[in-house]
C-alpha cells in the first residue's frame, strides 16, 4: 500500500496522471518520492521519472499538454526538469541497470528499495543533501550496509565503494540544509551518529 501521507494530494494526482499515458509507461518513480511512498519516513515534493530510453523535450510536453501549466526549468541531452503547475518533475534517460524488476503499487511504477538504494549512494558521492543521509539512515533500517554497497556495486560497477563509504562520513554540506518533515522522528545528528557507526563497523 502506498503511503500517500508523504506526498500533497495534487502531486499525487500529477503522478497518477503521469502514469496513465501509454506512451510513458517507460518512465518509472525513482528517487526519495518514491521512497517516501514505500516506507513512509518523510514529506517528499518532487517527481522523479527514471526510464532507459531516450526522448525529446517536445514529446513529453505534448504528451503532458492538457495536464496544466507547464515550463521547462533546465533541459539537456538525457535530462528534461519541468516545472508542471508549481511541481518539479524530472524525466531522465538513465543507463544503468535496473537491480530488482520495478514495482506497481496502486497503478505506480515504482523503483524498488535496492535500485533507490544504490541511486542515494551515487547521489552522495557528488553533493549529498541532508535528504540523501536521511533517506540511507531509514534504508538502513531494511538493509544492512554491506548490502548497500552491494547494491552500489551492481548497478555502478565502476570500483568507487571505498568513495562511496568515504562520503557517507562527510557532512559538511548537508549541515547546511533545512531541516526535512519528518513522518518518523529521527534528530540529524542521530542521523549522523548511526551512518558512522555502520562505515565504521565495516572498515575498523
Amino acid at each position: 500500500m502506498l503511503q500517500v501521507h508523504t506526498v500533497e494530494p495534487r502531486t499525487l494526482g500529477l503522478l497518477n496522471t503521469i502514469m496513465a499515458v501509454p506512451e510513458l509507461e517507460g518512465f518509472n518513480l525513482a528517487g526519495g518520492t518514491s521512497l517516501a511512498l514505500q516506507i513512509g519516513h518523510r514529506k517528499s515534493v518532487d517527481l522523479d521519472m527514471f526510464g532507459n530510453r531516450p526522448f525529446e523535450k517536445g514529446e513529453i510536453i505534448e504528451l503532458l499538454a492538457d495536464v496544466g501549466d507547464c515550463h521547462t526549468m533546465h533541459q539537456t541531452k538525457n535530462i528534461l526538469i519541468l516545472n508542471i503547475e508549481g511541481i518539479k518533475v524530472d524525466f531522465v534517460n538513465y543507463q544503468y541497470p535496473l537491480i530488482r524488476d520495478v514495482k506497481m503499487e496502486s497503478g505506480v511504477r515504482l523503483l524498488d528499495l535496492p535500485d533507490i538504494a544504490a541511486m542515494k549512494l551515487s547521489a552522495i558521492t557528488g553533493r549529498g543533501k541532508k535528504r540523501d543521509f536521511i533517506d540511507i539512515f531509514f534504508l538502513l533500517k531494511e538493509f544492512p550496509l554491506r548490502t548497500l554497497l552491494e547494491f552500489y556495486n551492481q548497478k555502478y560497477s565502476d570500483n568507487s565503494e571505498l568513495l562511496v563509504a568515504r562520503s557517507l562520513t562527510y557532512f559538511d554540506d548537508a549541515d547546511g540544509d533545512e531541516d526535512l518533515n519528518l513522518f518518523i522522528q529521527v534528530s540529524w545528528p542521530d542521523v549522523k551518529k548511526r551512518i558512522l557507526t555502520e562505515v565504521k563497523k565495516l572498515y575498523q
